[in-house]
């Protein structure tokens, strides 16, 4: 039983077709959150683990390509961390060489991104549509700290849209500043593992400017970016050799 079970676990057939159905499950996914947007509009806007608590059980039916994503997404990682250490230990053995290992460094890399992702959906923090006027303070979520707009500065282009926009914050606790800098789209605020973005601004009905922010904390995303780049590297490494080859 144990023997037929790790023979499964480090199957090339049977990453094959967990592969397989994890992009069947990915393509109902595409489908159905167009189709159910009362389920998963709100998705993106809190921690995944908090928002699959509340909707995945309650809706079961439309979320069920969900469910098949994670055991699918959770199979391969098995899957690479079995015959990653079933082939380090054949490897070790025997004669050690780059080109060897860079297979297993992806793997591993791989591994890196899903434990990264599963640290960010359980242990992060979501906090959007934090909404404040020129001069105005509001709470950023559940963190103790308060976010001032100092000033919202508008470029306008030749044809009348906004050419850039900057916001020039300050986070507080209680009365005292923590964090201070300008904030424009795609360059967050970054303050005790937390970002604050700029996501839209306007009028307020009186006239005063105002933006809107989202203050995310992802403990993942720095493994991720690590993650990602190694696997980059080991495969554009593993790929030199054999055009060399066959040039």
């Amino acid at each position: 039983m144990i023997r037929a079970a790790w023979r499964f676990l480090t199957s090339l057939t049977t990453c094959a077709w967990v592969g397989l159905a994890f992009c069947l499950a990915g393509a109902a996914g595409s489908a159905l959150l167009g189709r159910y947007p009362e389920i998963f509009s709100d998705m993106d806007a809190q921690v995944f683990s908090g928002w699959f608590a509340r909707k995945g059980f309650a809706a079961p039916g439309p979320t069920s390509w969900l469910y098949g994503l994670l055991l699918a997404t959770a199979l391969l990682a098995v899957n690479a961390a079995c015959c990653t250490f079933e082939r380090l230990v054949q490897i070790f053995r025997g004669k050690v060489t780059l080109r060897r290992l860079l297979p297993h460094v992806m793997h591993l890399a791989f591994l890196g991104v899903v434990l990264s992702h599963l640290a960010s959906s359980i242990y992060g923090d979501r906090n959007p549509g934090i909404a404040v006027p020129e001069g105005g303070f509001e709470p950023v979520g559940r963190t103790g700290w308060v976010l001032k707009l100092d000033r919202l500065d508008l470029v306008m282009g030749a044809e009348g849209t906004p050419k850039d926009v900057s916001a020039a914050v300050t986070l507080y606790r209680d009365v005292t500043p923590v964090a201070k800098g300008v904030v424009r789209t795609n360059e967050p605020l970054f303050h005790e593992g937390y970002g604050v973005y700029l996501k839209n601004f306007g009028p307020t009905p009186w006239g005063a400017p105002y933006a809107v922010f989202d203050a995310n904390r992802d403990p993942g995303a720095v493994a991720v970016l690590v993650s990602s780049v190694l696997f980059t590297v080991a495969n554009l490494l593993y790929l030199v050799p054999a055009r060399r080859e066959n040039a």
